[in-house]
């Protein structure tokens, strides 16, 4: 009989799965801005090209010297921004479609291991199959190759000043080069979600319209002051299941702030309300039941903004965030969740401080009652008029289209807004106006016969919450 369990690799010892499971994606853009940078960068290349001979000398290829400094200063900035944690790359050469090309990482990462600069964990498996007789551990899918910078090139970094909390004053990663991205369909691998890798692809008319929208957005959020803790170098606008045959950059398509571990999206709503846009505080302003919105205008129906439509009747308000819970999980399964997944109730358990009470709210039981008050998520996973069945990636898109058109409204007025995927920030004296933006956007894009399809929305600010009333 097989047993299935989850582990960095059989008995290796190297580092806990979970550090290794979490490590940031390294996107090889960054480049230093810095004179310490700069210098540091200098002394990596001296010690990397001292290395590269000697392997040369043994009869390896010779690497590009003109490539081989900006590929060391964009390695230096993900390892040192990354705070000392794992970050991870695949070696696989179509992999690289950014400035940084395989030929120039493969030899360096190599040089840079046998250096002691960095610690490498590569190859390892992330899912290992065993047998009950004690038989050898089967691989069944592998991880990309980690990294993460080692005592010696901590140290190097203190010489020249650059610590792992103030590695982002010396790097700077610019605007994305490659603001749109193609992505596989995201795997399960013992119960957890794996993202699924990038794609290259050939632009058509379509993409680089989508490509120029992103551009456009970020050149003119660059010249804007953000402040108050904000991060934001650019956005990648982030689409999925590329590898499907019918894709038409109609999947996800959210639109992701850089850098990707350390953003202004990755902080609390009420860190986030302590930012500045070119001095003036700032307000968020959220889509309410953006999914469950767009769900119902699929099926020509406004949902009823008079009324919060996670306050079940027979259920209340004490149950509110649950029956959310559960609608948010409906629309991440291929049909009306009847159980609980695993991950679901771990991270409610990490985020509560407790676990999520399922002898109270049975999955399937709530379900039920939450179907009988919004009828048509009973048809969830369900051909859509007759053409195929919708997802997540689906809903997804359409909130997208929504928040960048409401973005790109307000940047033709000169007003400048941020993106929390479902919500958009925008300096408080343009509350209404990005408010309205919003509500625009919706409309433009849902009707119900000839009428927009209105949202609910949130307005939060450091003095509260309040709904939104145009």
């Amino acid at each position: 009989m097989l047993k299935h369990s989850l582990s960095a690799a059989p008995e290796t010892g190297a580092s806990n799965g979970d550090e290794l499971r979490d490590a940031t994606f390294a996107s090889l853009e960054g480049h230093p801005c810095s004179e310490a940078a700069q210098a540091l960068t200098e002394a990596v290349n001296e010690q990397v090209l001292h290395q590269l001979a000697h392997a040369e000398f043994w009869g390896e290829s010779k690497t590009n010297r003109k490539k081989l400094k900006p590929a060391i200063a964009a390695f230096l900035a993900d390892l040192l921004s990354a705070e000392g944690k794992w970050i991870y790359r695949s070696l696989k050469k179509d992999g690289f479609t950014g400035p940084v090309g395989a030929r120039a990482f493969l030899p360096l990462q190599q040089a840079m291991r046998e250096l002691g600069l960095v610690d490498h964990y590569g190859g390892a498996v992330s899912h290992w199959v065993r047998f009950d007789e004690g038989g050898p551990a089967l691989a069944n899918r592998r991880w990309a190759s980690r990294y993460r910078p080692t005592k010696k090139l901590i140290a190097l970094a203190a010489e020249h000043g650059i610590g792992l909390e103030n590695a982002l004053d010396h790097f700077d990663y610019g605007l994305p080069k490659q603001p749109l991205q193609k992505r596989a369909a995201s795997t399960r691998v013992a119960r957890r979600k794996v993202q699924g890798q990038v794609m290259k692809f050939e632009h058509t008319d379509l993409s680089r319209k989508l490509e120029a929208d992103v551009q456009e957005l970020n050149e003119f959020l660059a010249k804007q002051t953000f402040g108050g803790g904000c991060v934001h170098r650019g956005y990648v606008r982030m689409f999925h299941n590329g590898d499907a045959a019918d894709f038409n950059w109609d999947q996800g398509g959210r639109l992701y702030s850089q850098p990707a571990d350390k953003n202004y999206q990755q902080q609390s709503g009420e860190k986030r309300l302590e930012m500045t846009i070119n001095g003036s505080p700032v307000v968020e302003i959220d889509l309410r039941a953006s999914y469950l919105t767009i769900f119902h205008a699929w099926h020509d129906v406004q949902l009823d903004k008079e009324q919060d439509p996670y306050v079940i009747p027979g259920l209340g308000e004490e149950a509110r965030d649950v029956v959310k819970l559960w609608v948010a999980a409906t629309f991440g399964s291929t049909g009306p969740l009847l159980k609980w997944p695993t991950a679901l109730l771990r991270d409610y358990k990490k985020k509560h401080g407790h676990p999520l009470d399922r002898k109270r709210y049975p999955a399937a039981q709530l379900g039920e009652l939450i179907i009988k008050h919004h009828p048509l998520l009973g048809q969830w996973g369900q051909p859509l008029k007759g053409g195929r069945a919708r997802t997540w990636a689906d809903l997804m898109f359409d909130e997208s289209r929504v928040v960048v058109a409401a973005m790109q409204g307000l940047m033709r007025d000169g007003v400048p807004s941020l993106a929390v995927h479902d919500s958009l920030i925008v300096p408080e004296q343009h509350e209404r106006q990005g408010a309205m933006a919003l509500m625009a956007a919706f409309g433009g894009h849902f009707r119900v016969g000839h009428i927009p399809v209105s949202p609910s929305l949130k307005i939060n600010s450091r003095q509260g919450s309040r709904r939104f009333v145009p």
